[in-house]
């Protein structure tokens, strides 16, 4: 898996996360990403704003960011056959 991008987490980051695709393996327009750690599953919406750049957002990424405050969070390309993301929390 690939890394994505990353974040630490503020309260500015709570309602959308502004990053680049390091990636460059999510689509152009609006998606859904379904995202996982391991344990839990989340629903992020996330949009092309200009070329690489990219915001996620939406209710689950309200309350995943809310209750990480302060967290460095990675976010990984999902694997070739995989219909997911995965994200790590530290």
């Amino acid at each position: 898996m690939a890394a994505i991008g990353d974040v630490n987490l503020a309260a500015h980051n709570e309602e959308r996360w502004w990053f680049r695709d390091r990636s460059h393996t999510l689509p152009g327009g609006r998606v859904v990403l379904r995202v996982t750690d391991g344990s839990n599953w989340w629903t992020f919406e996330c949009r092309n704003e200009r070329d690489d750049v990219y915001c996620i957002s939406g209710s689950d990424w309200r309350r995943f960011a809310r209750s990480r405050m302060g967290a460095l969070v990675t976010l990984y390309s999902r694997d070739d056959g995989e219909d997911f993301h995965m994200i790590r929390v530290r």
